[in-house]
This record gives C-alpha cells, structure tokens and sequence, in this order.
C-alpha cells in the first residue's frame, strides 16, 4: 500500500530540497517535483535544480519534461504528477510553486479552453508600454479575489484568467474547487525567522549569478523566443535584460534578490492559509529532519 505524499514546503532557500532528499533517502522514497521551473530542461542554475550527484541517491520525477516553447499549465502538471505519485510508494514532494502543489493535491476543474483570438487581443495590450499594469488593474477589477492572488509580474497567469472570464463570463476564480476535495497527505513546512532567511536568499542569489546564470541564459535565448514562460521568472527575467543590455549585472543581482524576498513572504503568506500544516523550525537542520519523522511515524 502506498503511503500518502509526503509534502514538503516552506518559504524558497529554507532548505526545502535537502529536507526532502534526506527524507527520501530513509524512508526509501522518490522525489516528485512540483516547481514550475524545474519541469523545463535547460534552466538549471536560476532554479536551484537539483544536481546530479544529488538525483543519482534517490529517483527523481518531473524534471526536465517540457521545452521552453511548449505549452504546459498546473492543469496539466497536476494529472501527470497524480500519474506519477500513484506509482510510487512513498512519493515525496519538493518544490515551491504552490500553485502547481493544489493542482497535484486537490484537482483543478475543467475551465474553458484556449481561445487563441481573445489571447491575441490580450497579449497585444500586455506588449504595448505599461500593458502588463493596465491587464493586472482590469483583472483586478473583475477578480478582486484572482487580482490578490496573482502578481501584475505573473504575465501568463493574468492573461489566462482574463481570458477565462471573456470567454466564460465567470472569474476564473469562481472555478476554484473546495478544499474537502483534497487527496490525503502530510505537509511539512519549513519555518525560517525574516532576518535569518534574508541573507541566505541574498547569498543565494549571488550564488546563481556567479554559477554562470547570465550565461546559461544567454544560451537558452538562443534556441526558445524571449516570450517563452520561463523567461519571466525571478532570475532568468533580470538575466535576459543583462542578455539584452537593459540592465547591469549587478542591477540584475539587486533585482532579482529583491523578487526573491518578495516570493519568500508569498509563499509563507500562501501556506499559512493552508489546512493541516506541521511547521518545523529549520534552524538546525538535524532536528528538522528527526521532528519531520517524529511526524511522519503517528500520521495515519
């Protein structure tokens, strides 16, 4: 009998992948993925992906799947990563796009499909000088609830949403399931002090960059087009404008360290939403790791 998945989350550089590597490796479990950057091959360094020293100790599943330029949503990562799961004995989950984790763990409903004309007319507005802010203000407007949820920054989730409510008349908000609905886990999160997270994010950054990020990012613009979805997220969107010559290195770093400390607070913020959490203090890793199994051993 497989056992739920185990979910291990917490806010980006708390420790997250070396928590659920350790846990894998005692629990003689495998790794399932749920960053929605980590699917895409070729964006390695700006993702943090796992290496392969790392991937060869236990399975690792969703990584690397998707090009670029092929079209991948969290309705879509969600059945795959439920496929994946049902194979595995003792899935455990890492990642940080909790997005993706509540397509995986609770479903998403069968919304309206693409309409490539009202994308279109979306996608021209959002390309002319301030378009992303104006399409972010007219979601707002009509999805108060979908405007909080989503970053004016988050370009492809906008434009999905207002062309869900053109073509349906409904906020795509409205489609979202309840909760009850929920596929049985245990969720452990990982708690990290403002002040202590700070300078480890910042540090982290850092290390991406001189890791040779622009780089990485120069080659990938040369095979997928700029307006490909990963492109736009933290790291590789200040690395691309370092490509382009719109930003320094160094402005490039200021920014991306400053995107990555507001991602941080989101997804605390999205997490202490969610039901049935068990907080471990990360601050010493080795007692994280013994209270994590501590947990796992009374949960059903």
């Amino acid at each position: 009998m497989n056992r739920p998945p185990l979910v291990i989350a917490g806010p980006t550089g708390s420790g997250k992948s070396e928590l659920a590597l350790r846990l894998a490796q005692h629990l003689g479990g495998e790794i399932v993925n749920y960053d929605s950057v980590q699917i895409y091959r070729g964006f390695d360094i700006g993702s943090a992906k796992p290496s392969r020293e790392q991937r060869a100790l236990v399975p690792h599943h969703l990584f690397d799947i998707v090009d670029a330029d092929e079209e991948f949503n969290a309705a879509d990562y969600g059945r795959l990563a439920r496929e994946t799961c049902a194979r595995i004995e003792t899935p455990v989950l890492a990642g940080g796009t909790f997005f993706y984790l509540r397509a995986l763990l609770s479903g998403l409903p069968e919304m309206p499909g693409r309409d490539e004309a009202v994308r279109a007319r979306i996608r021209a507005i959002s390309h002319k000088p301030g378009g992303a802010a104006r399409l972010h203000r007219w979601l707002s407007k009509i999805d108060p609830v979908s405007g909080r949820k989503i970053a004016s920054a988050d370009r492809h989730r906008v434009e999905r949403a207002l062309e869900v409510w053109i073509t349906s008349g409904s906020p795509i908000s409205s489609w979202e399931r309840d909760a009850a609905e929920e596929l049985p886990s245990i969720k452990l999160a990982l708690q990290v002090d403002r002040q202590t997270l700070r300078p480890l994010l910042d540090a982290r950054v850092e290390a991406m960059f001189r890791a040779g990020l622009v780089e990485e990012t120069r080659a990938l613009l040369e095979r997928f087009p700029a307006t490909a979805r990963p492109f736009g997220t933290i790291g590789y969107r200040e690395a691309a404008a370092v490509v382009r010559g719109d930003l320094s290195e160094a402005e490039a770093m200021a920014e991306t360290r400053r995107r990555t400390r507001a991602y941080a607070k989101r997804q605390v913020t999205w997490l202490r939403s969610e039901r049935n959490v068990h907080w471990l203090d990360a601050t010493n890793r080795d007692q994280a790791f013994a209270a994590a199994l501590r947990i796992i051993e009374v949960e059903p």
